[in-house]
């Protein structure tokens, strides 16, 4: 997760999913299968991070690693891009106080990748990531310019069923499309208020008041809320309207984790 809500808070709610992972029938689909995708809960719990690492071959990048970079193989390397040095991360993220954290090799901010060319990576991944985008399909566009043809974009995202946002709502496509098309701060003030009073509980001036200041610090909120669903529609308007790329496989996960799982190949 690019961000967490303190350690108790995250631990609190790993617990109880592993618990109920352990427990679980396996009997559920994705809402990704109903619109015609690979997208499928796993009938037992499957390590996908290792599972989709074994895939990535080559030189790419991981954009917002923090403390917890996907596992690598002898066949692939990998440099880390952060939109802060390795101190201002530490600064930044104090609740991720007690893990040791992954030193960028790039600061750059994610949302542009200005620093790296066209067409320079062999893989892409970003955990965690887009649903802290203030404009996702911009984001994913800058994200597949720096890949090659034929490489591949490895993206894990939060179900928010499984985590703090689950009392938010989904972001509608449409909503992203404007994002898209036409930038608003005025959108995104509107989801720090969002996050403020589904997420931190707090009403009234005082809700307001915390919103702004988060605003005011660029904190790193979940702008987005996500089912695997909902990343199936944003792949298919991206690939038909800013640029070709398909599903290699996912989305996937298993009953009541907390992520799920898509691998893009850019054409």
């Amino acid at each position: 997760m690019r961000i967490w809500l303190g350690i108790d808070l995250f631990l609190t709610d790993w617990k109880r999913w592993k618990k109920r992972v352990r427990n679980a029938p396996w009997k559920l689909k994705l809402a990704g299968a109903q619109l015609g995708d690979r997208s499928l809960v796993s009938r037992r719990p499957k390590d996908w991070r290792a599972h989709f690492s074994r895939r990535l071959s080559g030189s790419g990048i991981e954009i917002g690693a923090l403390s917890r970079p996907l596992q690598t193989h002898p066949g692939m390397t990998v440099r880390y891009v952060d939109r802060h040095d390795l101190s201002e991360l530490r600064a930044e993220y104090h609740e991720l106080h007690l893990f040791p954290f992954t030193a960028p090799d790039i600061v750059d901010d994610a949302h542009t990748l200005g620093t790296l060319p066209d067409a320079s990576e062999d893989f892409l991944i970003a955990a965690h990531l887009l649903e802290h985008m203030r404009d996702p399909l911009g984001a994913l566009a800058a994200w597949c310019r720096v890949v090659r043809p034929g490489g591949l974009v490895y993206l894990i995202l939060p179900d928010k069923r499984a985590t703090f946002d689950r009392f938010r709502e989904r972001t509608p496509l449409e909503h992203m499309i404007r994002d898209y098309r036409e930038p608003s701060r005025e959108r995104d003030a509107e989801h720090f208020l969002d996050f403020v009073i589904t997420v931190l509980s707090k009403q009234g001036q005082a809700a307001i008041d915390e919103a702004r200041r988060l605003e005011r610090i660029d904190y790193s909120i979940h702008f987005h809320v996500f089912q695997p669903a909902d990343i199936v529609m944003l792949i298919r308007w991206f690939a038909r309207h800013v640029r070709p790329i398909e599903i290699v496989e996912g989305p996937v996960s298993y009953p009541f984790s907390d992520e799920f799982h898509t691998l893009l190949r850019v054409l």
